[in-house]
């Protein structure tokens, strides 16, 4: 049998695919507000039984964890990786249809979780089915985790691996949640994340606010927070944390080539976001490279004061601000928490609290990885071309959970303005078939992997 008849299938069944993902949508699985994750779990888990899978749910502290596994017995095996959670649909005035019905309009599909990542399950899921229902022998074992907590920083995930850690054992590649194509319409593989470290500094100076004129006298929590948050970072923004550094891995050769013949979109990324130039007066070059290999030190939100209508005369008795850590290969947040401690005790601020919110390693899988070969001749197969190579993403995710032990890729069926994430989040339902069978293709690729 070839491919052909499991194209066939995917194209007959197609509506099938697209009910499956209605359904989905209509789960409002907002882990942010702890709705319906049991829900989504159950989802996911009877779409994997139904289509052959052994399958589980796996209790944790707040949302659960579902595994999938189809084990044929292979010297290879393939692993998926999706959550089955989503970001609140809030402002839903700005919505075009309601967020949590499926709504198809102008050969798009409109809902919350139609790109990310409820899509790629139900594609994922709908092709190994196709695959299987073609005749065709599976030349992998295949195993699946979905979890329900991805858009809370996967607050439970680490236990579960570290709890079920045989089923991630023996694993060839991972193909991660996310993906799609770029502007120009190819296709985009990523192959690593940036780890993070968020945390809230807070300062507390006095019992009550005070009238401000006796600002002469009294302490301002807000302006000794902003001494503490000015000294992390000189005027050329790098960051004065001791050893901060010091544990970077020097990029390779073949990533640095990828990261020079990567597009960037950097003047429509100027007029997108109105600007004349890029920080720091950084060229474009500059700021790609800076935005794959730079780890940065962020001021996500300050709280202090009167901030409502109109004006008020007053002394802030406390300030606090959240900032991020995006962190590159090697670096240790647990490390730089301590050291951060460390270095606010060394200068003065021993009265600045720090509270660590969430973090995780970075984690990013080598350009020239076998597992990525073998998903670009797949996409060669299916696109006519190459992916364009991201050899990390800006953002963070737990991958590194997974990185630590196989090749990770990031791949999938969105495009370039899917809105995740904000009102009106879609795919194209092209893009969605042609997911499919790109999953079948990278399957089919593991006969040639010896």
């Amino acid at each position: 049998m070839s491919l052909e008849k499991a194209f066939e299938l995917i194209e007959k069944r197609k509506d099938v695919a697209i009910k499956d993902l209605a359904e989905f949508i209509a789960i409002a699985s907002v882990s942010a507000k702890k709705e319906f994750l049991v829900e989504a779990a159950e989802f996911s888990a009877k779409l994997l039984k139904e289509n052959g899978f052994e399958t589980k749910i796996h209790e944790t502290a707040g949302g659960p964890v579902v595994t999938g596994l189809m084990d044929v017995g292979a010297k290879r095996t393939l692993m998926f990786y999706d959550h089955a959670d989503v970001q609140p649909a809030e402002p839903f005035e700005l919505w075009d249809s309601p967020p949590f019905e499926l709504s198809i309009r102008e050969g798009r599909m409109y809902g919350r979780g139609t790109a990310d990542n409820k899509d790629e399950i139900v594609c994922r899921i709908h092709a190994v089915r196709a695959w299987l229902d073609a005749g065709l022998e599976l030349p992998c074992n295949i195993k699946f985790v979905i979890e329900t907590e991805e858009e809370s920083s996967s607050k439970n995930l680490t236990d579960y691996v570290e709890k079920d850690m045989d089923f991630f054992k023996n694993v060839d590649g991972c193909i991660w949640e996310f993906g799609g194509s770029n502007r120009e319409g190819f296709q985009e593989f990523i192959l690593g994340v940036k780890g993070i470290l968020y945390v809230q500094l807070s300062v507390k100076q006095m019992t009550i606010d005070s009238h401000s004129a006796s600002a002469t006298h009294l302490p301002n929590a807000a302006e000794r927070l902003m001494h503490a948050v000015n000294s992390l970072k000189d005027k050329q923004g790098r960051i004065l944390i001791p050893e901060f550094y010091d544990d970077i891995e020097v990029i390779t050769n073949e990533e640095s080539e990828v990261i020079n013949n990567y597009n960037f979109y950097p003047e429509e990324m100027k007029e997108h976001y109105g600007l004349e130039e890029f920080r720091f007066g950084m060229n474009n070059e500059e700021a790609k490279n800076a935005y794959f290999t730079k780890p940065t030190c962020n001021i996500c939100g300050i709280t202090a004061g009167y901030q409502g209508e109109g004006g008020k005369t007053v002394i802030p008795k406390e300030a606090s601000v959240k900032i991020d850590f995006r962190l590159v290969k090697n670096q240790d947040p647990d490390k730089i928490l301590k050291n951060l401690r460390k270095y606010f005790d060394d200068n003065g601020f021993t009265d600045v609290k720090v509270d660590w919110s969430n973090g995780y390693p970075p984690s990013k899988t080598y350009v020239n990885d076998d597992f990525v070969k073998l998903c670009q001749r797949a996409n060669m197969r299916i696109y006519n071309h190459e992916a364009a190579v991201q050899s990390t993403s800006g953002g963070s995710g737990p991958m590194y959970l997974f990185g630590d032990h196989m090749p990770v890729v990031s791949l999938g069926c969105g495009h370039a303005n899917t809105n995740a994430h904000a009102p009106n989040e879609n795919i194209n339902v092209a893009d969605f078939i042609d997911g499919m069978k790109m999953i079948i293709t990278v399957i089919d690729e593991f006969k040639n992997w010896k």
